[in-house]
């Protein structure tokens, strides 16, 4: 047994399966270790399963005596002796008030049961409103809605269901409407739980509570003795905000009609003015039924949908079953929410075009909104995964391709750019407690590497740059399969830290191939590079396929494509939040961005909706170093204090202005006419105003991370304060200590979320530790414990006539002094008299004596593969819960990020790094969001920034300057083939230049530029702009030494670099 310093209990000891012995490094003891560091309770004791480690379990299998039995808490210290504070009393006393069970409900306690839980809720308590909505969420809490739901209002009359309203429902839906319980991540789960139970059967619990409802709400909006009218409205706003909640869980309520005439009720019994507060909700919900939610636009009138000019029309071939030839293949789909982001096999041989919807509206699949969001999608990935897909086709056609005399491929004109390494191999399987699952690859070096040194190939790939860490390759097989990997450091995870200072697990022990000698190196060995990789897709199907594939490079034609440049998290978050956005249809402004009928002339723009409140006026003593002046949209304005006490230009006034007075503003500033600082004006506006606007943080979106480093910083030079950056690429020193990881690290989580910490990295160390197992036994597939197990699971018989007699540790078998290996003296010890060859059902029930060699032989070979089809199809299921516990540890830590981005100022952002934190950020409830660089900024970058709660959208840019940036040149506008398709054209662009037929969005100009000497000035004056002006600080620039005019043009006729060559073939 061995000894040693080792306290971990071997796992392959306690199911009889270590090959070690002695020599293994982890405990052989058949009790527990005195010396084992943790002993909190197994999470997985009270599971029906049980602990599959059994006894050897580093954590306690005793329960601990409580109040209702045994307890699933861990062991708590009995030192504690804290007093209660009141809000843990009073959470304590509100428990106290659900009836015990089989005792009748009172209508008293119903309704202290929920006033105490709404005055508890009130108290912005972050732990109390956890407790009290997992409360709700139980048996016990449910039985209480069930209460209040299911009560009979027959006959009761209009004055009783308004006090039941008041003192029972409201505080009710008040609580679970309350904006930190709607946003909060780790109670998601619970409040779809509750909202789902309230919807009852067939809906009928939520129609007979809204029935009463909205009778109520109509006699308290009409009571001309109600004093208070803001209890009204927020009687409405929270009756509507768990409606919503509702009809989005469930769909069914689509085709019960009982919905659509309780949402009729809210329309006409209610006045408009109240309805104003909770009007996005009642559009939402008046959306998922069907019933149209468009707002009408003013300003313009609609025009027929006709053409202008006569055009030769040829049919387009439209996506998936909508298709007259059929489906492509199997990724393509109607609806874009079921397209794969990454290409298919099928999609990859392929020879149809893909369907890419033109920038006419009229000729989309889908109307309005839902159609904008299908074209951007489609587009941006075509623009993106379509030409590694074309990449990859032209691969895997080679190697398919018969003759041995094969050119090595070309790259495609406009395509990207791509290099392949031949002759792949996979050689094992490993597991990551962070990155997760990796697999061991390699390939033959690059034919200018096969005679270098091991210095000289290493100075070689890291001058190359090739396979650097998170590089985006794909798998090309002949077999028929394609996946997509990323390239992992092969350096291991450090082990995490318990709270104790003990460390949560060791190294996985099949991570032997990955120490500090055995790492995959491109540059170890002369002829073959390895490297590790992990797939970027969570796909069983592959998974399946690599286990069968392991270590057979004989028998396959295998390439490893890399795309330099190109990283999915610069586009995947993209796609997938448009696909997320087609479900929910929830873009603020849809109406001037994506209308669903054609209108001509200028639109009004109304004023942000939360300015419109009565008692709401704009302080813009920012803009006047402190002298009193105010805004109030649809009056008229001070323009005269305006002008005698700011530092703006008249131009950036007006469009300061401008923009606060309108819900979607534009800006447009030419060159050095400072839209950055006209920027940071509006931008402090808006913080001074953001208590009185109950506004939440500012978000402000930028292309590049310079320039979002550069906005920021002047807004804190400014006195800007609470002010957050998202993102790890920032190189301000200034901002260094105001980013997003490191302030969350001073959030302190509540107990909720301890615990529920504590119980998922419980449950990830045992994940993991079955997962170690596993890919043992997967990495070597013939080995006699995976026969052993196998056997003794299936087929009893064979398994007592192999190993049910003194077989050790290792396989071995000692007979007269001698030990052989009972598997392979098997295998190898079959009577030459026998030589029947019987198909393997056959053998399943003889005798394993009685078998020939062949036999023999075959039937080992099907244990092998009924043993790895076993290790794999469990492997999926461990692999399942350990990216499950992941998940909600990664909500768990957003959870800390949110009460971080809840109390900022002002949150700064680039657009992918938005994308990426999108989930997050969509819970913030922000209502003003600023763009910089709006004219570089891709439609669909723009689109995922405008949150469901925004209000307020002010975007700042210049058409007329640079364009997004695109890859495919078949896309661009200024390709005569790309300009219907014009992705290239940002959002900002196609509001103030939009096709014939639809309206032209007002916009504010900047005039006066401070950057360039007149005489250059007068090249974009001449050309771009007209109105532009010249400040007279520009004239007083010296010239430039050493140079006759100041301006210099340059001719040359030399051609470019040659394209990207493909080192590696």
């Amino acid at each position: 047994m061995a000894e040693g310093s080792a306290s971990k209990p071997c796992f392959d000891f306690i199911r009889g399966k270590c090959k070690y012995g002695n020599r293994c490094k982890f405990s052989h003891e058949s009790k527990p270790t005195s010396k084992a560091p943790h002993r909190e309770l197994c999470p997985y004791v009270g599971t029906p399963k049980g602990c599959f480690i059994g006894q050897q379990c580093r954590f306690l299998h005793e329960t601990v005596a409580g109040k209702s039995g045994a307890s699933t808490q861990p062991p708590q210290s009995t030192a504690r002796s804290r007093p209660q504070t009141e809000l843990e009393t009073g959470f304590r006393e509100w428990t106290f008030l659900i009836p015990r069970q089989n005792t009748r409900f009172q209508v008293v306690e119903i309704g202290n049961f929920f006033k105490v839980g709404w005055d508890l809720i009130s108290k912005e308590h972050t732990e109390t409103g956890q407790q009290i909505i997992k409360k709700l969420a139980t048996e016990e809490g449910l039985a209480m809605i069930k209460a209040l739901a299911d009560e009979n209002f027959d006959g009761v009359g209009l004055e009783t269901r308004l006090r039941i309203f008041k003192d029972r429902t409201l505080p009710f839906f008040r609580t679970i409407s309350y904006p930190d319980i709607l946003s909060s991540l780790i109670l998601e789960t619970h409040l779809d739980t509750i909202c789902t139970f309230l919807f009852g059967p067939n809906g009928r619990r939520a129609i007979n509570l809204y029935k009463s409802t909205t009778s109520a709400l109509g006699a308290l909006a009409w009571d001309e003795t109600a004093k208070d009218e803001d209890l009204t409205s927020i009687a409405v706003t929270a009756s509507l905000a768990v409606l919503e909640r509702i009809v989005e869980l469930n769909q069914s309520a689509q085709v019960i009609t009982e919905f659509t005439s309780i949402v009729d009720d809210f329309s006409t019994s209610l006045p408009e003015q109240l309805l104003q507060a909770g009007s996005r909700s009642l559009a939402r919900v008046r959306q998922r039924l069907g019933l149209g939610a468009a707002m009408p636009l003013s300003g313009g009138h609609p025009v027929e949908q006709k053409s202008h000019r006569l055009v030769f029309e040829i049919g387009q071939d439209l996506p998936g079953a909508l298709s007259e030839l059929g489906p492509r293949h199997d990724n393509d789909h109607a609806n874009i929410f079921d397209i794969k982001i990454l290409p298919t096999i099928e999609e990859i041989q392929s020879q149809r075009f893909e369907y890419l919807p033109s920038s006419d509206p009229t000729k989309h699949h889908l109307p309005g909104l839902a159609g904008l969001l299908d074209r951007q999608f489609r587009l941006l990935r075509e623009d993106t995964v379509g030409q590694l897909r074309d990449a990859v086709q032209i691969e895997y056609k080679r190697l398919n391709k018969p003759s041995k005399d094969q050119s090595p491929p070309q790259r495609q004109k406009n395509g990207v750019q791509n290099i392949i390494y031949h002759k792949v191999a996979l050689l094992r399987l490993g597991f990551d407690r962070k990155k997760g699952l990796q697999v061991v690859a390699e390939f033959d070096q690059p034919p200018q590497l096969m005679k270098k040194g091991s210095k000289e190939r290493e100075e070689w790939w890291r001058n190359t740059k090739q396979l650097q860490i998170d590089a985006f390759v794909c798998l090309v097989s002949s077999t028929g399969r394609a996946i997509f990997f990323s390239v992992c450091d092969p350096t291991p995870s450090p082990p995490s830290k318990r709270r104790n200072g003990e460390e949560e697990r060791e190294v996985c022990s099949t991570e032997y191939w990955r120490a500090s000698d055995g790492r995959p190196k491109l540059f170890r060995h002369a002829d073959r590079a390895t490297l590790l990789l992990s797939p970027v897709e969570d796909n069983s199907e592959d998974i399946t396929w690599i286990n069968s594939h392991l270590g057979k490079a004989h028998k396959l034609r295998q390439s490893l494509v890399e795309f330099p440049g190109i990283l999915l998290p610069s586009f995947g978050p993209t796609l997938q939040a448009l696909q997320k956005m087609s479900r929910t249809l929830d873009l603020p402004f849809s109406q001037f961005i994506a209308p669903d009928i054609q209108y001509v002339g200028d639109l009004n723009i109304p004023a942000p909706a939360y300015s419109c409140r009565p008692d709401f006026t704009f302080n813009l003593e920012t803009l006047t170093g402190g002298v009193q002046l105010r805004l109030t949209p649809g009056q008229p304005f001070d323009h005269t204090t305006l002008r005698e006490n700011s530092t703006l230009d008249d131009a950036q006034q007006l469009s300061t202005i401008n923009a606060l007075r309108s819900c979607l503003a534009l800006i447009q500033g030419p060159p050095g006419t400072g839209k950055s600082y006209t920027g940071v004006a509006i931008i402090k506006a808006l913080v001074k105003n953001r208590d009185a606007a109950k506004l939440g943080p500012i978000i402000c979106v930028c292309y590049t991370n310079h320039a979002l480093d550069q906005l920021l910083e002047h807004l804190i030079k400014d006195g800007v304060e609470q002010l957050i950056r998202l993102g790890s690429r920032s190189k301000s020193v200034l901002l260094q200590d105001l980013n997003l990881h490191q302030i969350s690290k001073e959030i302190r989580p509540t107990k909720i979320e301890g615990h529920d910490k504590y119980q998922l990295y419980a449950k990830l160390d045992i994940a993991l530790d079955e997962i170690d197992e596993l890919m043992s036994g997967l990495n070597d597939p013939t080995r006699w414990s995976n026969i052993k197990a196998y056997l003794e699971d299936h087929h009893n018989g064979h398994f007592q006539q192999l190993f049910g007699r003194g077989v050790d540790e290792q396989g071995f078998q000692e007979v007269r002094g001698k030990k052989f290996n009972v598997l392979n003296s098997w295998l190898k010890g079959a009577s030459k008299c026998i030589v029947s060859t019987r198909p393997v059902p056959e053998l399943l029930d003889v005798s394993l004596k009685e078998m020939s060699g062949l036999e023999r032989s075959a039937l080992h070979k099907c244990w092998v593969q009924q043993s790895t089809m076993e290790l794999n199809r469990r492997l999926l299921h461990v692999i399942d819960s350990y990216r499950h516990i992941k998940d909600s540890l990664k909500k768990c830590h957003q959870e800390l990020d949110l009460r971080c981005l809840l109390r900022a100022h002002v949150i700064g952002v680039t657009t992918t790094g938005l994308a990426r934190n999108l989930d997050v950020l969509r819970r913030v409830r922000a209502k003003a969001v600023v763009f910089e660089e709006a004219g570089e900024v891709l439609e669909a970058h723009t689109l995922i920034a405008l949150l469901p709660s925004v209000e307020h959208a002010i975007l700042i840019g210049d058409h007329e300057q640079l364009r997004p940036q695109i890859n495919n040149y078949e896309l661009q506008y200024d390709n005569p083939r790309g300009a219907k398709f014009s992705l290239d054209i940002s959002l900002f662009e196609r509001l103030v230049h939009p096709q014939p037929g639809y309206p032209k969005l007002p916009y504010s100009s900047l005039e006066v530029q401070r950057r360039m000497h007149p005489s250059i000035a007068e090249l974009v004056r001449s050309t771009l702009y007209p109105m532009l002006q010249d400040h007279p600080s520009v004239s007083t620039y010296p010239e430039v030494g050493g140079m006759r005019k100041r301006l210099f043009w340059l001719d040359h006729d030399e051609n470019e670099d040659a394209p990207f060559s493909n080192l590696a073939q």
